[in-house]
């Protein structure tokens, strides 16, 4: 048999199905796939190995084996009474056992390597058993048991099983192929290559595929033809893909994906890095892709080791349904799949849906149950934007000047003459404003207007709005709305920054809130000598504010009269005014909450003015999690002492942020001095303002996933948002980490088959009595490793007709 009839052979057997009548009836049954939402953290929570799909089972491993064991120490151990007194697990066992994972779920104890590789069917000894999957509990022993158990047989059996696992030097494998230097090096190009490529497409969010991606197609794809590219400016390059090998040449859409898996874990890993250890919240909401797939974003915000408040993308989540239950077990699955334990949230941000805000079946409510550490708040944000939607229905004629500016910008938009008229009027008079000082008037949008309006197939609707817009009521409203717009616009912004604080947020409302008030005790006269000026400017008729009109909203025959001044005045300019305040205070309620109250203390305007050290205390008796006895006796000197040194140092003079606070506490070492200070100040930054970072996420979740890009799998998507998100940490990260865990990757088995194909092929150009030794090396590597049957009978098929 040819080398070449046993590659078509190989290739024919395994891509073929048997054609019967059950076989065509029945449906395909899903490919299984590992994803990184199978990791779960907590061992009390997991299923055994062997209940995944063995084709996934080795990845699992792998990747448990990677991320180490789970050992959180910034936790309280429960403690329960045994044997006359109380007793709980101890984090120093830890530095004792590096095997050894603890349960927050279940309060139990585990051993990482009997959980991957105990085998069941034999008989064991010290709880091998139980280390694996029930989870030992008995404190009072737990030392000496751990000792036996450390030396026991089956435990010393499975930790060399995950040593040789992990160890790609020693795998089958690895030694069964020989590469020689020079293919080496043209594979580190092609790989070099390759990644650089990927790299730019997802920073850019690009698409890697094509709809031909053929020999023969003129479009292969941008991933493909970017690939040719650098062929054509590189010889080199060029070189490495022509001469090296076909069945490696870094180009299949696996590869492509491999090689963003790896980006985004290296991007996860940093991140992870950052926050290990560290008190954080939440920011969480959901949104529909273009495949009708409801995808739930989470975002960690938290305080790093430079004092600075970060909001760190962590993944998106498919999730199946929308309700209370199903996102928090959501939550729940994606921090434990990071090792992030639910008892280190501190603070939780949504939006205001039913299903996340609820008091009593929300998800805020169901975590809080778990945690009642993790505060909610209510997105300022979005907050405020219900506050400017009621004030555009605090009166009738508000409501009418609203219902007439989406009619009056399609109108003009509609057509292409109008907008390229307008654009060139547009043009002209900026160059007039730059000669003479003038302020554009406006006054070209309506004369194009009217151009339109004369036109026989025009409707007449033009004609009726240039008379709403040249009267003097649209010109009063539309002043007074830019006037009060412009105010909350700023607060909108500031909300919006990552790095807001609750301190600041809840200061700047107070600041919108007295800006409102002076404007409706002083800002009366201003605004209407500003609206007599633009309408004579502009040529509109001015109401003279004596005159009598009748009421408006009121049938004439009852001849109810104001004045003009008294309808502009009151039932314009005032309602809307105290519309805006009412919603503002009714909205930021919580801003007088016990909580906030304490945290605004911390603003340090006018050198700390606000410090008030019993509401310091009293905001650390709130998180009584993070201060215990102790602390709280010691708290009031330290922060009296606090208070005076930054009141003494230069660096504080003008500080207005608490977040700059933080930072200087940490360049000038007073964070290890005042570390009670110093975590009360964290706990306060690191409670969520606004869910505007999630809305970020979805704005780049509509770049990256288009109608064209919408089969996009769940993880290819995940992976692609987390470092087209997180630009800044994946900028940073050097080629060579990306390499090392995409080799990680490829050795854990991703790629047997080909790598299997061409060993095949290759081992038949070899002597016989070498064949036949291999070929049982190979064999068995197949069997404990791929578990391809049908692989197999295809070497046993060749084996026959070689011997």
């Amino acid at each position: 048999m040819s080398k070449r009839t046993i590659h078509t052979y190989f290739s024919s057997s395994s891509a073929s199905t048997p054609h019967t009548n059950e076989g065509t009836s029945q449906s395909k049954k899903p490919r299984a796939e590992f994803s990184q939402s199978d990791l779960i953290g907590d061992p009390g929570k997991r299923k055994p190995i062997d209940d995944y799909q063995p084709k996934i089972r080795d990845q699992l491993k792998r990747a448990y084996a990677l991320n180490g064991p789970t050992q959180p120490r910034d936790i309280i151990f429960p403690r329960k009474w045994m044997s006359g007194e109380f007793r709980s697990f101890q984090k120093t066992w830890y530095d004792e056992f590096d095997w050894l994972e603890y349960s927050e779920y279940k309060d139990a104890a585990y051993c990482l390597y009997c959980y991957l590789f105990f085998n069941s069917a034999k008989p064991e000894k010290f709880g091998s058993s139980v280390f694996a999957h029930q989870g030992y509990v008995n404190w009072k022993k737990a030392k000496d048991t751990f000792n036996n158990h450390n030396v026991c047989k089956t435990h010393v059996e499975a930790r060399l099983k995950c040593e040789d696992f992990m160890n790609q030097k020693t795998n089958v494998g690895r030694k069964l192929v020989q590469i020689s230097k020079e293919e080496e090096k043209r594979y580190e190009i092609r790989l070099t290559a390759s990644l650089g490529v990927a790299r730019f497409l997802i920073m850019q969010g690009d698409a890697f595929r094509g709809h031909d991606e053929s020999s023969t197609s003129l479009n292969k794809g941008t991933y493909r033809e970017m690939i040719d590219w650098y062929k054509d400016k590189v010889e080199i390059v060029k070189e490495a893909y022509e001469k090296g090998s076909k069945n490696c040449q870094m180009l299949s859409p696996d590869i492509q994906k491999d090689l963003t898996k790896a980006c985004a874990e290296e991007v996860t890993s940093v991140i992870m890095d950052e926050i290990r250890g560290k008190k954080f919240s939440v920011l969480i909401d959901e949104s529909r892709d273009v495949s009708i797939k409801e995808q739930m974003a989470v975002i960690l915000r938290f305080v790093n080791d430079e004092g600075k408040v970060m909001e760190r993308f962590l993944g998106l989540q498919h999730v199946q349904s929308c309700t209370a239950i199903a996102l928090k077990e959501a939550l729940v699955r994606m921090l434990s799949s990071h090792n992030l334990s639910i008892s280190m949230l501190r603070g939780q941000g949504y939006d205001g849906a039913s299903n996340m805000r609820g008091e009593f079946n929300g998800v805020q409510k169901l975590i809080r149950d778990e945690n009642p550490y993790a505060f909610y708040v209510h997105c300022f944000a979005h907050q405020l934007q219900l506050v400017v939607v009621t004030v555009s229905t605090s009166s009738a004629d508000i409501a009418d000047f609203f219902n007439y500016v989406p009619l009056i910008v399609n109108n003009v938009g509609a057509s292409c003459m109008r907008k390229d008229a307008l654009l060139a009027k547009h043009h002209d008079v900026l160059l007039e404003k730059i000669e003479n000082g003038e302020i554009m008037t406006g006054r070209d949008v309506l004369e194009i207007v009217k151009k339109d309006s004369i036109k026989p197939a025009c409707n007449g609707g033009a004609l009726g709005l240039i008379g709403k817009m040249e009267s003097f009521d649209f010109v009063f409203i539309l002043h007074l709305m830019i006037e009060l717009l412009s105010m909350t616009d700023i607060l909108s912004r500031a909300l919006q920054r990552k790095d807001q604080d609750i301190v600041e947020a809840m200061h700047l409302i107070m600041d919108v809130k007295d800006g409102l008030q002076d404007m409706r005790e002083n800002g009366w006269e201003p605004l209407l000598k500003k609206v007599k000026t633009f309408c004579e400017r502009n040529e509109i008729e001015v109401s003279d504010m004596d005159d009598e009109i009748n009421v408006r909203g009121t049938s004439r025959r009852r001849k109810q009269k104001v004045t003009n001044m008294h309808y502009y005045h009151v039932e314009i300019f005032l309602v809307a005014i105290d519309a805006i305040l009412t919603e503002l205070n009714h909205r930021f309620s919580e801003t007088s909450s016990e909580l906030l109250v304490c945290m605004a203390c911390f603003n340090p305007r006018k050198s700390f003015s606000n410090f008030d050290v019993d509401k310091f205390v009293r905001l650390a008796e709130i998180y009584a999690e993070d201060f215990d006895i102790g602390d709280l006796t010691v708290l009031p000197n330290e922060l009296k002492s606090f208070v005076n040194r930054a009141r003494r140092t230069p660096e504080f003079l003008g500080c207005t942020e608490l977040g700059k606070v933080a930072e200087i506490m940490v360049k000038t070492n007073m964070n290890t001095s005042y570390q009670r200070v110093y975590r009360l100040i964290e706990l306060t930054l690191i409670l969520p303002v606004a869910t505007a970072s999630v809305e970020r996420i979805f704005s780049a979740m509509s770049i990256i996933k288009t109608d064209l890009r919408s089969k996009m799998g769940d993880e290819w998507l995940n992976d692609l948002m987390i470092c087209y998100n997180e630009k800044e940490i994946f900028r940073k990260i050097c080629n060579e980490k990306i390499k090392k865990r995409l080799l990680l990757r490829m050795n854990n088995g991703c790629h047997r088959r080909a790598a299997s194909i061409s060993f095949v092929i290759w081992l038949f150009g070899m002597d016989k009595p070498h064949s036949l030794i291999f070929m049982l090396y190979f064999v068995f590597f197949i069997v404990h490793r791929c578990f391809n049957i049908r692989l197999l009978q295809t070497i046993i098929f060749v084996f026959r007709e070689v011997s």
